[in-house]
């Protein structure tokens, strides 16, 4: 079954964050910050499925080249506070192909992002599901799958035929809980139309289970740092939490699931 996720975050120096060590994470390759000539080399990783930069049509090539994109970028952020890029990542579906995920994620950034005149650099992840890096006393709440998920990396500042432009403004509503939700309809939206189009009975929701009259508690990600204290053997407060709410969601399932239990066997009584 397809699981909907879309997680959106900002990229700032404010909070002495660098965007090289994101890109070179996402597209697994070494890169060196325009500031601080530190190098980040995650070259060693074989997980990357799909790397691409998309452009406005009026950006210069040369922005293809990410290292080149990413000093150019530091160099027209000047402030030391500055939001240097929103950060999505988002699920990708594994009922589609990795040729069909490719083409829906590039619609999605293109339509929300790129046609506006930002910059996109997207890269794709397998996301091998390991058993072994499951903690035993940890239940999962559906049979676990290999997880594919797309990291993509937006500039804040908008680009044209000279380069980064001298402000941006005009996308600071892109940091609002409104857009949020719509830029989280799209991705669903989409992704509903291709399942769609390809006869797939399946869907996906951007609401909450409380939206779409659920019953259910959703769980909380626990992180790495909790999935290593519980691989140990350690239990976490966090790890706790997440146990209570299967076992309540568990219980939840068992009665909804006896009326309809109990109509069954009376319609075979008859």
């Amino acid at each position: 079954m397809a699981c909907y996720h879309l997680n959106k975050s900002i990229v700032s120096r404010g909070k002495g964050e660098t965007i090289t060590i994101i890109a070179a994470y996402n597209s697994r390759e070494k890169l060196r910050d325009y500031f601080t000539g530190k190098i980040y080399d995650c070259s060693n990783r074989r997980d990357l499925l799909y790397e691409e930069i998309l452009l406005p049509a009026e950006a210069p090539h040369e922005l293809l080249n990410r290292q080149t994109l990413l000093d150019v970028l530091n160099v027209a952020e000047k402030r030391k506070d500055a939001q240097m890029a929103r950060v999505i990542k988002i699920a990708l579906p594994n009922e589609l192909s990795l040729e069909e995920s490719i083409a829906l994620t590039k619609e999605f950034v293109f339509d929300n992002f790129v046609k506006f005149g930002l910059c996109a650099d997207i890269a794709i992840h397998v996301g091998k599901y390991d058993k072994s890096r499951k903690p035993a006393n940890i239940e999962a709440v559906n049979e676990r799958k290999d997880n594919p998920h797309a990291h993509i990396i937006i500039t804040t500042r908008p680009v044209d035929c000279n380069g980064f432009c001298k402000t941006k403004d005009q996308f600071r509503y892109m940091n609002s809980r409104a857009f949020l939700r719509e830029l989280r309809k799209n991705w669903a939206d989409l992704q509903n139309r291709e399942f769609e189009r390809r006869g797939l009975e399946v869907r996906v929701s951007h609401e909450s289970y409380a939206a779409r009259g659920i019953e259910l508690e959703p769980t909380k990600h626990l992180g790495p740092a909790v999935m290593y204290l519980e691989q140990k053997g350690i239990r976490t407060e966090r790890g706790d939490e997440y146990r209570a709410i299967i076992e309540r969601n568990r219980i939840r399932e068992i009665v909804r699931k006896k009326p309809r239990e109990r109509d069954r066997k009376l319609e075979r009584s008859r």
